[in-house]
């Protein structure tokens, strides 16, 4: 099974090659439409400027022929004057036409242009000369031999601008076509490079989901054979605390009558040695079957009225001698009297016992333990207070777990003690907690709800315990 670091790294090296992927498309197309768009701007300007310049030699031409005309008919210097100007700015359109980036047909249209300025120019200059010597002649002879000579050039001059015109809108016509053509071959690379991200996003996506289903079905396979495992070992632990019971109960028994029959001290010493470990074997027994049955559902508890008063009184009987030896302070408090429970006697002594011999165990020589009783609504509360080291706060829901053990030197356990005393109270209704500051002791506590008052066992119907949390 793959580790979970291998597979986060897998997932890290996945999700990096789509984000590259998708910066890289992104990158490609944001570069592809900048040069696209600077070229289209750079040749907008180059079309824009080449137009004006087309159109300033249409008008130069225009004002040079008018101011002219008039000159040849009214003498007027004047209008010489700006026939002269008019004409210069030609030439100047002309110079800045051919100063452009152009292709060999629109160089060619230019140069006809310039041929056919050249002709009109010269036989204008031919007629402001004889305008120039015969300043008082009549007009009509220069009229009619502008119409007849300078009328033609003009026509062939306006021809030839048109030609440019035409090619510069014929250019800009396949300009157009191409950047066309150019967006679409754009387009569709992106449309390939969308379909290549989204193949690759799919590719990834598929091979994550592979390893996913192969680790879900190892874990799966993996859980099936540890609840079949947890279940033949419940069984087992099952049958072989039960098989274990009646020679551990036979040995006890002799153990008990050997130590009262005999009459040699060492005999009763051994004899006594022999009865304790019996009776601590039966304990553990004991305690792997409530596991056995609480993780299997079947732990059921039979209430019946309890005086609280006497269950503190043999508590205290049993526990009391032990703090004495460990010279640690044991003290009760019933802040309400005669209070009565409703629970199995037994089931709750074994809470008690639990709770009281763990806070014997962690508190150290010279410390003090207490067990108060008080009324919460219609139910008792029992706490057990000890001036010990303390839980951690983040440790205070595990203590309740199924073998959770703290590692402390020198105190070691079978971390079932707090599971069962859970599963008690569980079924009985009740609640149980800790509550703790390290460095500053525990505090167990745990309800039960209130009965009437104490006398023989009743007929009771059994509750059922809750499943628990391993």
């Amino acid at each position: 099974m793959p580790t979970r670091r291998r597979f986060e790294a897998r997932a890290r090296v996945g999700y990096a090659i789509l984000t590259l992927l998708l910066t890289a498309g992104m990158a490609f197309s944001v570069r592809r439409f900048s040069s696209m768009t600077d070229a289209q701007l750079a040749w907008i300007r180059s079309e824009e400027r080449e137009i004006t310049l087309v159109e300033r030699l249409r008008w130069n031409c225009a004002l040079t022929v008018a101011n002219g005309r008039g000159y040849l008919v009214s003498g007027d210097e004047t209008l010489l004057q700006f026939s002269e100007e008019a004409r210069a700015r030609f030439d100047e359109s002309v110079r800045a036409l051919r100063g452009q980036a152009l292709s060999p047909t629109a160089l060619q249209r230019v140069e006809e242009v310039e041929q056919a300025a050249r002709d009109f120019l010269r036989v204008r200059e031919a007629l402001f000369e004889d305008r120039r010597q015969s300043p008082s002649e009549d007009a009509g002879p220069f009229a009619r031999r502008i119409d007849a000579e300078l009328v033609p050039l003009r026509r062939a001059l306006d021809a030839s601008l048109a030609r440019l015109v035409e090619h510069k809108e014929s250019a800009i016509a396949e300009d157009y076509d191409r950047a066309r053509a150019d967006l679409d071959r754009l387009e569709v690379r992106m449309y390939t490079l969308l379909g290549a991200l989204v193949l690759a996003c799919l590719g990834v996506a598929w091979y994550f989901t592979r390893l996913l289903g192969g680790s879900y079905d190892q874990v799966r396979e993996a859980r099936e054979a540890a609840c079949k495992a947890v279940a033949a070992r419940d069984e087992l632990m099952g049958i072989v605390a039960h098989d274990l019971r009646n020679p551990l109960g036979a040995i006890t028994l002799k153990a008990a009558l050997l130590r009262r029959t005999s009459d040699a001290e060492k005999v009763r010493h051994h004899a006594e040695s022999i009865e304790h470990v019996a009776q601590r074997m039966a304990h553990l027994i004991g305690t792997m079957l409530d596991v056995t049955t609480m993780e299997a559902g079947q732990f059921t508890v039979t209430p019946a009225p309890c005086a609280v008063d006497e269950l503190l009184r043999e508590t205290l009987d049993v526990f009391g001698p032990l703090a004495e030896s460990r010279q640690i302070r044991l003290e009760q408090r019933v802040e309400v009297p005669d209070l009565v429970v409703h629970g199995e006697r037994e089931r709750v002594l074994q809470v008690l016992s639990n709770l009281l011999g763990n806070a014997l165990k962690f508190t150290p020589q010279g410390g003090r333990v207490t067990l108060t009783v008080d009324r919460e609504g219609t139910m008792a509360r029992f706490t057990v207070t000890d001036t010990g080291p303390g839980i951690p706060v983040e440790h205070l829901e595990s203590i309740f777990r199924r073998f959770w053990r703290d590692d402390v030197p020198g105190k070691r356990s079978t971390g079932l003690g707090l599971y069962i005393a859970r599963g008690i109270i569980d079924a009985h209704g009740g609640r149980i907690w800790a509550e703790s500051e390290v460095g500053r002791g525990a505090r167990f506590c745990f309800t039960l709800s209130l009965a009437g008052p104490a006398g023989p066992e009743a007929p009771a119907g059994e509750i059922g315990a809750p499943s628990h949390p391993a």
